[in-house]
């Protein structure tokens, strides 16, 4: 599954370690292809999660077996294959660059926190109470005119 290059295309080795130059080609490579961090990481096997530490850090290298993968990706081999996955580039443009990544990573760590408590069904309870709550604040905040305190119900469960 080679992609014929031409002379003005050069050849990307990879050795595993995820350079910022690597991360930025990944990212380009991704956005090229229109394809968001789920499909694309679905492609190689691992959770997106995995393949956006990839592109963004903290993981400073993959693991062996995927190395010649990416080395693949990042030099167009999958690039017929992976299109077919693509999506609108409207729809990536939503998924990533409309969501600030403190709130990207604001939401890592609720979903980590709620993994965490697999064994405490009420400590899960109580996170998804608060983020309710704090939505529905936030929600009755954009529909309440300007200057009116919005009204928010009162949860007594929420100790």
């Amino acid at each position: 599954m080679s992609k014929k290059r031409n002379q003005n295309d050069s050849f990307i080795a990879f050795d595993g370690r995820l350079t910022p130059e690597i991360r930025r080609r990944l990212r380009a490579k991704r956005y090229e292809l229109g394809l968001p961090f789920q499909r694309v990481a679905s492609f190689f096997g691992v959770n997106w999660s995995t393949f956006r530490k990839w592109e963004q850090g903290p993981t400073e290298s993959c693991e062996l077996c995927y190395r010649p993968a990416l080395e693949a990706f990042l030099n167009g081999e999958y690039d017929s294959i992976l299109r077919s996955l693509s999506m609108p580039k409207a729809a990536i443009k939503q998924d990533n660059e409309d969501i600030p990544q403190e709130v990207m990573q604001c939401l890592e760590r609720v979903s980590n926190a709620y993994r965490l408590c697999q064994t405490r069904p009420d400590l899960r309870e109580k996170i998804v109470r608060h983020i309710d709550k704090a939505t529905a604040a936030t929600m009755a905040g954009l529909i309440s005119p300007p200057g009116q305190a919005a009204f928010i119900p009162e949860d007594d469960a929420d100790t």
